[in-house]
């Protein structure tokens, strides 16, 4: 009787655990965002220290 108890709560235990990683679908999708997101920022900011000089060098020729 008793190994039948440990049996049934070693089952239900497992089913728990089941239960609990099926409840967060996303498997890791946001942290595939976040470097995505992170990469992109970078390549932005990169973008705006070559090009930024230039832009300004173009307004500072202006003349009025």
């Amino acid at each position: 009787m008793i190994h039948q108890l440990y049996a049934y709560a070693t089952v239900v235990g497992m089913e728990l655990r089941d239960r609990a990683r099926r409840r967060t679908p996303d498997g890791g999708y946001s942290t595939e965002a976040i470097a995505v997101t992170a990469f992109l920022v970078a390549l932005a900011l990169a973008a705006l220290a070559i090009l930024g000089p230039k832009v300004m060098a173009k307004v500072r020729g202006i003349n009025l």
